[in-house]
């Protein structure tokens, strides 16, 4: 029991990491037509740079939302 702990620490610790081969998409759209989207290992980091793609092609004083973010492989 003591020798397969770490073995299964080192596997539940690997469930928590991103691989290589998953991913988050993000899109973000404003009112006005304006949008953008994003891509990261990470979901919150994909989401900001959507919202960040969106501002820019959004006018001054309109808001963008994440409309969808999924899984990418």
């Amino acid at each position: 029991m003591r020798k397969s702990l770490p073995f299964l620490a080192i596997l539940a610790l690997s469930g928590l990491m991103p691989s290589e081969a998953s991913a988050w998409y993000c899109r973000a759209t404003s009112a006005t037509g304006g949008w953008g989207w994003g891509q990261s290992y990470y979901r919150a980091n994909a989401s900001s740079i959507a919202l960040s793609n969106c501002a820019v092609n959004t006018p001054r004083g309109y808001v963008c939302y994440i409309r969808y973010c999924t899984p990418y492989q």
